[in-house]
């Protein structure tokens, strides 16, 4: 009976193991309940910007001051224009040396039967000779050869013989291949020492080393009488080449100037008139190329501009290239902390404006080599004053009419949105002046602009649509003059203008500077930090109504501390709130992605909001008023976590229409955290 109930139980254990065995393996799962912080945070007037809340240590309490710029020009933007010189200069300025050769063509040249009566006196019958013995010259020392673009050649002859010449006929080739250089003809010369000159063009002239002079024809009178025979005089022929200016040459250039400018050099300044200048930034930049072997040198001075006591001097050489084709040197100076006389060069005698003066010397320095130079070879001097900006100028500034309608940025309210009254409120208009100049300013509109409501409120006041003029400071750097225009609730709607609670001004105004002219006779001055600011100074005290009034914040959030967020079935996000506002208020709260797109609104429980703090008799916030909000997260809203990086908290201030006072405890305290419910999976 055992053995059968044994086997029987082992049948059946069997069977369940086959029963299981071949069943599919099935998923367990289970939920997790897990609650995680999130962030904490306190909500106070920082959310408007502690830069404008002055703490009043009596009590305790706050008033509001702001000081906002809501315009600025800068006359600074005064600045010369560039100028310079440029110079391109070749053979066609280079110059050769003058020179001069003297030759005799003596009398027993003429006729050798003559050295026989030589000291002796006896008649001279006329002469008609032809073809007379030519005459080397020789000015190789100066250059191998030259083809001119220009210059002359200078023949003189002077007749030292006893009887009158009636006619000479004179040429000069070249010896190398018999090319005429110039021929003419010199007629009745007087006798002992009777002269003739000609002056002939040389242009388009190739003239070598070794020229011949020859005599073509001669022809004299008789002497008409006895004479003294002196065979050693006869014509002294004179060569002179000037104003030489090749095209090509090989020849030794003599150490010359090619630039020589003494004078001065004037600037466009936007339309005024600067007599001094003191230099805050800008250059001064001097290239130099050549392919002419020579060295070359430079002078540049400005003699009217000082730093230190000494007037600027600079001296720039530049080596010959060398055979390496083309040298060049490029030298910028510093101009910063010069003083310029812009009055000219010569201010005692010409007194002018805008206008530096400059001298600039450039020499050639002659080796003494024989170089060979075409036109193709050249200097090129490059010469700029780049970019001036004073750090102070002294003049006259011009007239200048500036009108601008834009839109400046108001900090004060930058977080704000909705209903605050102000028991009363000061705002005064200030144009702040550090130009040194007299000046005028009117404001033709200015409106404030709630971004949040999109509501403009248009400023009415004693300012709109006047002239205020405006005087100049004394010279001195941060010196500046203020014109006041005071604004309050019984000379316009500035109450209203504020309590749109702005974050930026719409305005159309206008600024001029010099308005009558010169009348300060070039005495006018602008630093480097001048300008002319319209400013608005607001005070407000520190009791205000409130309604609607709206207070914001933003948070960073990360929810990958919540794990694999797949798995998560719904979730809870709880607020701890403790208010110490002196009001009730609601809470709303919106996700958004890393680009601070909406990603939606979160839905708060219970609606009702958050109730004021516990107040003292004096209305002083004695303890934080305690509550707790619940967002719930269906499994489907859990798609919007993934893509959370912020939370923007958006506090609705429910004011009661009474004036009421904040103080510096005044904050929603917020502790935000999470519960969530996980689905576990098992196998």
């Amino acid at each position: 009976m055992k053995i059968w109930a044994l086997n029987r139980l082992s049948v059946i254990l069997f069977s369940l193991i086959l029963i299981f065995g071949g069943c599919q393996r099935r998923e367990v799962t289970w939920d997790v309940d897990n609650t995680i912080p999130l962030f904490k945070t306190d909500i106070s007037l920082d959310a408007v910007d502690t830069r404008y809340l002055t703490n009043v240590a009596s009590d305790s309490g706050y008033y509001f001051s702001d000081e906002n710029r809501i315009y600025s020009y800068r006359i600074n933007d005064l600045q010369s224009s560039d100028t310079g010189i440029d110079a391109f200069l070749n053979l066609m300025t280079l110059r050769l040396v003058d020179q001069e050769r003297s030759s005799v063509i003596t009398l027993a040249q003429i006729n050798p039967f003559f050295k026989v009566l030589d000291g002796q006196n006896a008649d001279i019958p006329s002469q008609d000779l032809s073809n007379l013995d030519p005459q080397t010259i020789d000015v190789s020392e100066f250059f191998e050869t030259a083809t001119l673009d220009s210059g002359y050649l200078d023949i003189s002859i002077k007749n030292e013989l006893p009887v009158n010449i009636q006619l000479v006929v004179f040429e000069l080739t070249n010896k190398s291949d018999n090319s005429v250089v110039a021929s003419d003809s010199f007629r009745n010369i007087p006798k002992n020492g009777g002269i003739s000159s000609k002056s002939i063009n040389l242009r388009g002239k190739t003239v070598t080393k070794e020229l011949v002079g020859v005599i073509k024809r001669l022809t004299t009178e008789a002497s008409g009488g006895p004479v003294l025979i002196e065979s050693s005089k006869g014509l002294n022929v004179t060569l002179g080449i000037r104003s030489l200016k090749p095209s090509r040459a090989i020849a030794a250039f003599p150490t010359q100037t090619v630039i020589d400018q003494d004078e001065g050099l004037s600037l466009y300044m936007g339309g005024s008139e600067i007599k001094y200048f003191k230099v805050a930034s800008g250059k001064l930049k001097i290239k130099i190329s050549s392919t002419i072997d020579e060295d070359m040198h430079m002078v540049i001075a400005l003699p009217g501009a000082v730093k230190d006591g000494k007037s600027f001097y600079q001296e720039v050489t530049l080596p010959g290239p060398g055979g390496s084709g083309v040298s060049t040197t490029e030298q910028i100076y510093d101009m910063q902390g010069y003083l310029i006389d812009f009055r000219g060069k010569d201010p005692d005698v010409t007194d002018t404006v805008n206008t530096f003066h400059q001298v600039l010397l450039v020499t050639l320095d002659s080796s003494g080599r024989k170089l060979n130079v075409g036109l193709s070879d050249s200097i090129k001097l490059e010469y700029r004053i780049e970019s001036l900006k004073p750090e102070y100028a002294i003049g006259y500034l011009g007239n200048s009419l500036s009108r601008v309608m834009d839109t400046t940025a108001f900090e004060m309210f930058k977080g704000l949105s909705g209903d605050l009254m102000f028991k009363d409120v000061k705002v005064d208009f200030v144009v702040r002046n550090s130009i040194g100049t007299d000046g005028r300013f009117k404001l033709h509109n200015l409106a404030s602009k709630n971004h949040f409501t999109q509501k403009s409120v248009t400023l009415s006041a004693p300012l709109v649509g006047y002239d205020l003029l405006v005087t100049k400071p004394v010279f001195q750097r941060g010196e500046f003059t203020e014109t006041k225009v005071s604004l309050n609730v019984s000379n316009s709607n500035i109450k209203e203008f504020l309590e749109n609670l702005p974050q930026y001004f719409e305005h159309d105004l206008e600024t001029e500077v010099s308005p009558n002219g010169n009348v300060n006779n070039y005495q006018d001055f602008v630093f480097d930090e001048s300008r002319m600011d319209v400013i608005m100074k607001m005070t407000a005290p520190i009791s205000f109504a409130m309604g609607g009034l709206v207070l914001r914040d933003t948070q960073g959030v990360d929810f990958s501390k919540l794990g694999d967020m797949d798995r998560i079935k719904s979730g809870f996000l709880y607020l701890d709130l403790e208010n110490w506002f002196p009001m009730d208020m609601s809470v709303e709260f919106e996700l958004y992605d890393e680009k601070m797109n909406s990603l939606g609104m979160l839905n708060v429980n219970p609606t009702n909001g958050v109730k004021s703090a516990v107040l003292n008799n004096s209305g002083y916030p004695i303890s934080g008023s305690k509550s707790t909000l619940k967002i719930g997260l269906e499994r489907a809203q859990i798609y919007r976590l993934k893509k959370s990086k912020f939370i923007g908290i958006k506090m609705n201030v429910q004011g009661n229409g009474k004036m009421q006072k904040l103080y510096n405890n005044s904050k929603l305290k917020m502790n935000a955290r999470m519960q969530v419910e996980y689905e576990m999976r098992g196998k």
